[in-house]
């Protein structure tokens, strides 16, 4: 099926590219109109943001169902939603720090350097092509009109993509992505917690390449069956050291509940020990909770369990010697 037949909703925006708003107290009639086709029925100007209006107006141009909203952060539960960005898909941006606020276009053209060229209303008061890196669309950001039919180019995300499903490359996203971040920050390879958004941008891409040079891979920045199989041993043999961190610790509790001044090392080796046990139950990789919380353990409870383990070590060597 040609791009054009699936998806003349992106064809008529297309055809109204140029369009624009009328400056002052007049309205672009239109841009009024779409509004109003879409069920929006308090929507009467140009004035107010109307990226989600001129979607909406294509949509509802082409024979589909619209949000009713003028929000663009509606349509993050419209129709199906896309593992990945294609020609025709309705995609979704964040707009500043509001978690209300957003903007929304139609996918034109996917480039292989990330990005994505977007046909989209509202942008300098205009309709009109804008490009976008496709790791800043919204984890559920990628989505297919209800009824539009779907060829060999547009997957859809199950409710639960499990790791190892699918090869994961660049411009992906979904529940499995996310695992993988999991693994890679539990490694060290990828940052903090608000690198886990479940989208395979260029910091998960170089994370995979970090991985991959670690552990002697063809370094590729793609996570295909070797390279799970292999984080999936790393992260098991991360965790085996945990436990091993956890049984030192309580070996030298008792000596550490003689030692005054080092009272606040028992207290860590506690709550390590409680994270050990939520780690302990990780039969795979992809417990992302445990993984999280033990990879904290090792950074907090690992280096002062080793200067108790230092301690205890020293101590005991003094009174045999003594």
């Amino acid at each position: 099926m040609a791009a054009t037949e699936r998806a003349p909703w992106l064809d008529y925006l297309i055809d109204h590219i140029g369009l624009k708003e009328i400056p002052g107290s007049d309205n672009n009639p239109l841009i009024v109109a779409w509004g109003q086709q879409s069920g929006i029925d308090w929507w009467s100007n140009d004035d107010d943001a109307w990226c989600a209006v001129a979607v909406n107006g294509a949509l509802v141009n082409a024979g589909y169902p619209s949000t009713r909203s003028a929000l663009a952060r509606s349509f993050c539960k419209y129709g199906t939603r896309l593992s990945r960005p294609v020609r025709g898909a309705v995609v979704v941006f964040p707009r500043g720090t509001n978690p209300l606020y957003g903007h929304v276009g139609i996918v034109d053209e996917v480039r292989s350097d990330g990005t994505i060229v977007v046909v989209n209303g509202n942008v300098s008061n205009m309709v009109r092509r804008s490009t976008f890196r496709i790791s800043s669309i919204l984890p559920d950001g990628i989505r297919w009109p209800p009824g539009a039919p779907m060829d060999g180019q547009v997957a859809a995300v199950p409710a639960k993509v499990e790791l190892g499903e699918r090869i994961l490359e660049r411009g992906m996203s979904g529940d499995d992505v996310e695992d993988l971040q999991v693994g890679l920050a539990a490694l060290g390879h990828l940052g903090g917690a608000d690198e886990i958004d479940g989208i395979f941008g260029p910091n998960t891409e170089d994370a995979v390449r970090a991985f991959q040079r670690s552990a002697g891979l063809t370094i590729d920045g793609v996570a295909g069956p070797a390279t799970l199989s292999a984080l999936d041993r790393a992260v098991q043999a991360a965790a085996s050291k945990l436990k091993a961190r956890e049984a030192a610790k309580a070996a030298a509790k008792p000596a550490a509940a003689t030692a005054g001044g080092l009272g606040a090392v028992g207290g860590v080796a506690a709550t390590a020990a409680a994270v050990s046990s939520a780690a302990r139950d990780v039969g795979g990789l992809w417990d992302g909770t445990a993984l999280g919380l033990g990879f904290v353990a090792i950074i907090v409870a690992g280096g002062l369990g080793f200067l108790a383990y230092r301690y205890f070590t020293s101590k005991a060597a003094d009174e045999a010697a003594a």
